[in-house]
């Protein structure tokens, strides 16, 4: 009975717990339609918790070249769901500057690879992997899994 009696409380956690649930395409297509539309800016949580093990946002980069960056707690996960852009992934970044710990940006990066992505790729990043995107004129909307290492 009293494992009966956790089951139920551990069910209860899960319900409570903002990393559990369903996105559906329907209300993520809303939620592109409303940043592309400019109703909303930023980062958008699709699931996340604070010090949890992962979080799912997206990111919007219209009309510029975003930071290049790299992280080194932290494998991420970029699926694109609309615009384009040229990815450069490895190298160096050009005037690297820490801006926490374990996270360092900078303007450009040298000596990586670039990729022409679209909609519908998959982009993987182990951590400490230098990446940048640049839409151009246009733009690029994408989903990133961040997936957390222990600290």
């Amino acid at each position: 009975m009293a494992a009966f009696g956790l089951a139920l409380l551990g069910q209860t956690k899960a319900k409570d717990d903002t990393l559990a649930g369903v996105k559906k395409k329907t209300e993520i297509d809303a939620l592109v339609e409303k940043i592309l539309q400019g109703e909303v800016e930023g980062p958008q949580s699709l699931f996340e918790r604070e010090n949890g093990p992962y979080r799912i946002i997206t990111s919007y980069i219209n009309n510029r070249k975003g930071a290049a960056e790299s992280h080194g707690n932290v494998d991420e996960l970029f699926l694109i769901l609309s615009g384009s852009a040229e990815f450069t992934l490895g190298g160096e970044i050009v005037d690297k500057k820490a801006i926490r710990e374990n996270e360092f940006r900078g303007l450009a990066i040298d000596d990586g690879t670039i990729h022409s992505i679209g909609v519908g790729d998959l982009i993987s990043i182990p951590r400490g992997l230098a990446h940048q995107m640049n839409p151009g004129t246009g733009h690029i909307l994408y989903i990133v899994i961040k997936i957390i290492a222990d600290q």
